[in-house]
């Protein structure tokens, strides 16, 4: 086990992971009715945490910045970035609050997984895993 919070994360079980990430995908498809991948659930989060509710007809470039939104708010959740400000068009400016490790793309998945959980958690929209 590691000393570093971050790297700690990644030393969850694969599997506990899964299961989690499995009772946030049926939440999902209860709550949208379909599953909701990666991109599709930073989305949600970020239109979440932009306040701006669905929008059909948004603009690729748009849904691209509410994508990265919602990234930024899961990993705000793990400590690695913090807002610090908000830019002219209304979305929050992020800082870096730690370096990040140098991760392969299975790890880098795997903590963005985590991040994303935890953001459900924090925000009481899944119960807090045992």
């Amino acid at each position: 086990m590691s000393d570093d919070p971050l790297l700690a994360l990644l030393d969850i079980d694969d599997a506990d992971v899964a299961a989690r990430w499995q009772r946030l995908d049926a939440w999902m498809q209860r709550r949208f009715g379909r599953p909701a991948g990666l991109e599709a659930t930073l989305f949600l989060i970020g239109l979440q945490t932009h306040g701006t509710g669905f929008q059909p007809d948004l603009e690729k470039d748009r849904k691209q910045s509410l994508i990265m939104e919602g990234t930024y708010c899961a990993f705000e959740t793990l400590g690695l970035y913090e807002r610090v400000g908000m830019n002219e068009d209304g979305f929050w400016i992020w800082a870096r609050t730690r370096p990040l490790p140098e991760l392969d793309v299975e790890a880098q998945e795997k903590l963005l997984r985590l991040a994303i959980l935890r953001y459900f958690e924090v925000q009481n929209l899944l119960p807090a895993s045992p």
